[in-house]
């Protein structure tokens, strides 16, 4: 895995490691570790660091450290996840086979790009870009290796994707309100919401325990119906996987 690291690290991806079989960061933030923040293209530290984690996955920054947007396609939230994906008139650009079968498809970002990450552009995709990173070919989860399987040059990501993404922010607010006064989230936007929440939280430091905790009562309190408890893991791990925000809240690591 060290080799495929590196490489990457001299095409110039900013790469960490990640737990061995997994997508979580490797060093815990009780031993300094700061997720995708640490992500590097020193070659020594990255020897290093695999030297210490030889089995460790390997993640690879996305957005300004790499220049990198990332389109994440889940075939497993929909079966229209293949209309959606070509609705969106995508060209061809370097694609990777992720463990549950969908697909990351790499687009190059102009320099000045303020794009960060995203989820539900369309159902079954989401996006990938400042702020966040993606698990890279080579690696291994669950038993099954992400594989390159669209290996062509990257293309520059479409200003049409660009503008679609920005609207997307803009749209109008996930959470309704209830009769009585409070928050209330139907169904169709209930694991979205809850990804924002979790990230939201994330974003301040909050670990991945807490987070659940969290989504638990809000999923209980707010969401109508309520989604089971292994949906919600799935969330809160998926949120715990990006970086806390160093500027949040004035607070300094």
């Amino acid at each position: 895995m060290i080799d495929v690291a590196l490489h990457y690290a001299k095409t110039g991806w900013p790469v960490f490691p990640l737990v061995a079989g997994g997508k979580e960061p490797a060093i815990p933030k009780r031993l300094g570790g700061h997720g995708c923040l640490d992500a590097t293209l020193d070659v020594k530290r990255v020897e290093s660091w695999w030297s210490e984690y030889p089995d460790a996955n390997i993640g690879i920054a996305t957005g300004r450290r790499s220049n990198l947007l990332v389109v994440d396609v889940d075939c497993r939230k929909t079966s229209a996840w293949l209309a959606n994906l070509n609705s969106l008139g995508l060209p061809q650009t370097f694609t990777v086979r992720t463990w549950s079968g969908g697909f990351h498809l790499y687009f190059s970002l102009p320099a000045n790009s303020t794009v960060t990450i995203g989820t539900a552009l369309l159902e079954g995709i989401d996006w990938r870009a400042t702020g966040g990173y993606v698990v890279g070919a080579g690696s291994v989860v669950g038993g099954v290796t992400y594989e390159i399987c669209r290996n062509v040059e990257i293309g520059a990501v479409p200003v049409s994707l660009l503008e679609r993404i920005a609207k997307h922010g803009k749209g109008a607010r996930v959470a309704a309100v209830s009769a009585s006064g409070g928050m209330a989230i139907p169904e169709s936007k209930r694991n979205e919401q809850l990804f924002r929440i979790g990230c939201a939280l994330r974003r301040f430091g909050v670990e991945a325990a807490a987070i659940l905790d969290s989504l638990r009562s809000i999923n209980t309190l707010h969401c109508a119906p309520p989604t089971d408890e292994n949906e919600l893991r799935k969330i809160a791990a998926s949120a715990v996987r990006y970086a806390p925000d160093a500027n949040a809240g004035g607070s300094t690591r």
